[in-house]
């Protein structure tokens, strides 16, 4: 089975003035901040195992006690270097393959292991990103967006009932001018449609948010690695998040069977690119 991923995100557009200009002042200063910086890639070259290039990519592939394991680099998001792994099973009994099973540590240049952020007593080390829990909190945010929709229609439902009475009590009044009646009858159209494009809006972001975290949650079902009994001599192949440290100049990524003693390890350098110019 081959994967390949395809991840959209899709543009956001306010259709409220007042949001226009607010997002044209962010769109001005994001465009400032990146004409003045020179944001770096990172890749991941397999430095151990058994070597090839396949179809345009090194592959790494290493076997203990019947477990094989493939891998290469697949691509990098704003949060994780990402890897393609295959699991074979070539054990006489079924094997529990568990992205968390995966881990990693980092180390610097000179070969000495890097130290966590939060505490730098103890050596850093970093497990593969849990698909089952990007699952389960895309599918609580999709109906948090639900809520968040509602509230806001209520809301919206209620300045509209107190602009109608505004707007009936106001006309009623015959103590005023023309040229008040008139501003009176201008200020409350401008409110009517300030409501009905806030909730234009308001469902409009809420499908574009929904949109993005459905497509988000069936990336990780149908593309990562997932929890699986493998029987005997069959295979599973998907791909593995790694969390990103900057940091490092090689890794070591830990694959552990838990039934019983096999430890498979493969050593990536992890390259530094500069965007050319």
């Amino acid at each position: 089975m081959i994967l390949k991923p395809s991840i959209v995100y899709p543009e956001q557009k306010s259709i409220i003035p007042a949001m226009k200009n607010k997002l044209t002042f962010l769109l001005c200063a994001s465009l400032v901040w990146l004409a003045s910086c020179t944001p770096n890639f990172y890749h991941l070259r397999p430095a151990s195992g058994d070597i090839a290039w396949i179809e345009g990519r090194e592959v790494t592939r290493v076997e203990q006690n019947g477990v094989v394991l493939v891998a290469s680099y697949e691509f990098e998001d704003p949060h994780h270097l990402v890897l393609d792994v295959e699991i074979k099973n070539r054990t006489n009994a079924p094997l529990l393959v568990d992205p968390n099973d995966f881990t990693y540590f980092p180390f610097e240049e000179k070969g000495d292991t890097l130290r966590k952020k939060t505490n730098s007593s103890y050596a850093a080390t970093y497990r593969a990103t849990d698909p089952e829990q990007k699952i389960e909190q895309a599918t609580l945010e999709i109906k948090r967006q639900k809520q968040r929709l509602v509230a806001a229609s209520i809301f919206n439902g209620v300045m509209l009932v107190a602009t109608i009475a505004s707007d009936i009590h106001s006309s009623n009044r015959n103590d005023r001018s023309w040229q008040q009646r008139a501003n009176n009858r201008y200020n409350h159209a401008q409110a009517y449609n300030f409501i009905i494009q806030k909730q234009i809006a308001d469902v409009q972001l809420q499908k574009i948010r929904t949109d993005q975290l459905q497509h988000e949650r069936a990336n990780w079902q149908d593309m990562a690695l997932r929890k699986t009994t493998l029987p005997v001599g069959e295979s599973v192949r998907g791909l593995l998040f790694l969390p990103k440290d900057t940091r490092a100049s090689y890794l070591w990524l830990n694959y552990e069977t838990p039934a019983d003693s096999t430890n498979l390890r493969v050593k990536f350098l992890q390259e530094k690119i500069k965007p050319e110019h």
